[in-house]
């Protein structure tokens, strides 16, 4: 709960509304309180976030537990209603306290705030600011003194990423609350985001609501993104790989939809897509794998293997046959009469010198061999190695890195 912020609250997937404020002291008196006003099904203990927003000026004295997250606007959507905006409405559709909206305590002239409406022309034109608020419940090592902005939506209760006590209360005068800004619907993708823990989750806050998409759905969040389809599921997309992946088309792209959630590897991150794959690490940055070299990168080991992070995108070669992708350590080339095969170490240096794909040699037609009678590899030294190509082959010493070119004629 943040002052001169948002009303942060929740509903459960059931239409159940829970929401967050009150000082911790009055918690008790207040939840006695409601309980005696509200049905049995509005007060479940199990589900609720108890919330207010206090008035401690002559502007007035509210007692109204925020939220919803419900299909349509419903009523008491106007300025005149007595409730608060939704912070979606407000910022840019993002559904998190709008900037600047923390102060510290003060009276109504130093708010970062005025008393106005929602947006013209949107279905939530409820009151930004009119009604003031303390700091109770959630962050109560902070005292501050503030108009409320708005109100955000969660259906994870906010104890679990804020420091905020479990006190609950309901108020099912909200369930039909929204705005046009936020998701419309519980589907898949909410139900995915409220396992990752929604607004505490490495996603951040939702920002407006679902898109359609090729073949399926997707919804945009601070940082990053949730696409589903039903035969791949939702799944969430973050960060740097998130930022690739829409770069490149998202879910219209050449990757397709992801099928996996994000896979932690050993200094940085990846992930699989239909189409191929993208990782991600502080030193190379973003970039995918796509196809017979994503199979290739795969089988390799991918980020944990010899050929390390991809550095660049997949990238036509010159002559039109074929394409490549750099890593670390190496490349792997593809054409559709060779497949796809890595080159790495000594092999790979000579082979840029030799112009790569556009070369002498062509295109690798096979992986490297490890010559099993190699006498360096009896002595227990680096043993040869032997790669084949379109118009010859290169051998690398073991012991010295030499490359051998042995055209083919």
């Amino acid at each position: 709960m943040t002052s001169t912020a948002a009303a942060l609250a929740a509903v459960r997937p059931d239409g159940e509304v829970v929401a967050s404020t009150l000082g911790q002291r009055a918690v008790d008196k207040v939840t006695g309180w409601l309980s005696g006003r509200t049905s049995r099904r509005g007060f479940l203990l199990r589900a609720g976030l108890l919330g207010t927003a206090l008035a401690v000026d002559p502007k007035g004295y509210v007692l109204r537990p925020g939220t919803a997250y419900a299909a349509v606007c419903g009523p008491g959507s106007g300025a005149t209603s007595g409730w608060t905006v939704f912070c979606a409405t407000i910022n840019d559709g993002v559904n998190a306290c709008p900037p600047g909206s923390r102060a510290g305590i003060c009276a109504s002239s130093c708010w970062s705030c005025s008393c106005e409406s929602g947006l013209p022309g949107t279905c939530d034109q409820r009151k930004v600011c009119c009604n003031a608020f303390r700091y109770g419940q959630c962050n109560q090592d902070v005292r501050q003194v503030g108009g409320v902005h708005c109100r955000v939506v969660s259906c994870t209760p906010p104890w679990k990423f804020e420091r905020c006590s479990t006190a609950p209360a309901t108020d099912n005068r909200t369930v039909d609350h929204n705005s046009d800004r936020l998701p419309q619907a519980y589907t898949p993708i909410t139900s995915q985001y409220i396992f990752l823990g929604e607004n505490g989750s490495v996603l951040g806050a939702s920002v407006y609501g679902e898109l359609v998409t090729a073949g399926g759905r997707a919804q945009r969040y601070q940082r990053g993104r949730i696409s589903y389809k039903s035969s791949t599921g939702a799944r969430e997309t973050v960060g740097p790989v998130a930022d690739r992946y829409v770069a490149i088309g998202a879910e219209a792209g050449p990757l397709g939809f992801p099928v996996t959630s994000p896979l932690p590897v050993t200094g940085g991150s990846g992930q699989r897509f239909e189409n191929g794959r993208i990782s991600s690490s502080d030193l190379t940055g973003a970039w995918e794998t796509q196809g017979a070299i994503a199979v290739a990168y795969t089988s390799s080991g991918a980020e944990g293997g010899h050929l390390g992070f991809p550095t660049g995108g997949d990238t036509l070669v010159g002559d039109g046959l074929g394409r490549y992708t750099l890593f670390q350590r190496g490349r792997i080339s593809f054409s559709a009469g060779t497949g796809a095969h890595a080159v790495d170490g000594a092999i790979h240096e000579r082979y840029v010198q030799l112009g790569a794909e556009g070369g002498s040699l062509g295109y690798p037609t096979a992986d490297v061999v490890i010559e099993s009678n190699s006498p360096f590899k009896r002595l227990g030294l680096p043993p040869d190695r032997r790669q084949e190509f379109e118009r010859g082959t290169l051998m690398a010493d073991g012991r010295t890195g030499l490359v051998v070119v042995i055209p083919r004629f």
